[in-house]
């Protein structure tokens, strides 16, 4: 056992640096940074969303991106046939098509303003992107709905 007049003594300063029993300073923020750095790098890799379902997952990021395009062209498709092919003047309080339509329009927003940010060569906001992981699996759900709603109807 080590008498405590031998042992070596940290003390810990307001500028984040450790003294040590020999009387050199050694900073602590080059290892917290590298921490945090590790930290963030290994929670921005990995999302968290849910299926259509409502089941939970978890992506990488190439993942959740592909399934991003996947779900804003399936979005696409679906606006682009009810476009073409359906009269106008729905009145939404009348047609459960026109109903889901509305839903669909309202999930799908932060997707479309994400795509609208892409293609003009913007970033999105932050707020925008963090909206992302549930508004893409309640864009998808929604944009379901309207199909089958849709395809019955035709």
């Amino acid at each position: 056992m080590m008498h405590a007049s031998r042992a070596k003594r940290f003390e810990f300063s307001a500028s984040s640096s450790m003294m040590s029993g020999d009387g050199k300073s050694k900073s602590l923020f080059p290892k917290v940074l590298l921490i945090t750095i590790a930290l963030l790098g290994v929670a921005c890799s990995q999302i968290h969303t849910k299926t259509p379902e409502g089941k939970p997952v978890v992506m990488d990021q190439e993942e959740f991106s592909a399934y991003v395009e996947h779900v804003f062209r399936h979005h696409n498709t679906v606006v682009n046939e009810l476009l073409f092919a359906t009269p106008s003047g729905l009145e939404a309080s009348d047609d459960p098509v026109a109903k889901a339509e509305v839903k669909m329009d309202r999930a799908c927003q932060p997707l479309n303003d994400t795509a609208l940010a892409a293609a003009t060569g913007l970033s999105p906001d932050y707020w925008t992107k963090m909206k992302l992981a549930d508004a893409v699996p309640e864009c998808e759900a929604a944009t379901r709905i309207l199909e089958k709603l849709f395809t019955q109807e035709k």
